[in-house]
């Protein structure tokens, strides 16, 4: 098991024996921040775990630049055109959603983990909102705060401090990404 500590603007403890670069890594990703929003940021001392054999931290160009493709896609959403069948506050909060993850360092440790776009931003093609069981992991965060990730599970914590696990699934048919529904 591996734990990157967020402890402060700079600090990250974790690296058990790693070359130096591949911690330099992990310390930019933390750096570039992880705060929801004010009543879910994390509180100094606070811990976001990734578990699974070794982590290698990638730089995105080494797998085809995934996280610029997500970015892209998501740049590509309109928070005020939401799916048929999405509340537009939900949808807008989904997009804020989007942005803070690409932003945090969880979106370094889910392309390290092998988390694909369908793992993540996958929903139904016909009924995004209303087909749960269709969703990616990044659908069901409404807010809350994404703390620990791991090869097959993702932790939320939600806003009354319960943990919620996601459990990845294959894809399925009709499944599409967010940015293919508009």
């Amino acid at each position: 098991m591996k734990r990157l500590s967020l402890r402060g603007p700079g600090g990250v403890s974790g690296g058990m024996g790693e070359p130096a670069q591949k911690v330099q890594k992990a310390q930019k990703a933390v750096e570039a921040g992880f705060e929801p929003n004010a009543a879910t940021a994390p509180q100094p001392e606070s811990e976001l775990t990734v578990r699974s054999g070794p982590v290698i931290l990638r730089d995105a160009d080494d797998d085809g630049a995934a996280p610029c493709s997500w970015a892209e896609g998501v740049a590509r959403l309109r928070p005020d055109q939401p799916p048929s069948d999405v509340p537009l506050k939900r949808w807008q909060q989904f997009i804020g959603d989007l942005g803070r993850f690409l932003d945090g360092p969880l979106c370094s440790a889910a392309v390290a983990l092998g988390w694909v776009p369908h793992d993540l931003f996958g929903c139904d093609r016909d009924r995004p909102f209303a087909r749960i069981d269709q969703v990616g992991l990044l659908w069901l965060l409404n807010g809350d705060r994404l703390v620990a990730l791991s090869e097959n599970t993702a932790t939320i914590e939600k806003r009354t401090g319960a943990k919620q696990t996601y459990r990845r699934k294959p894809a399925e048919p009709g499944r599409v990404l967010a940015w293919e529904l508009t």
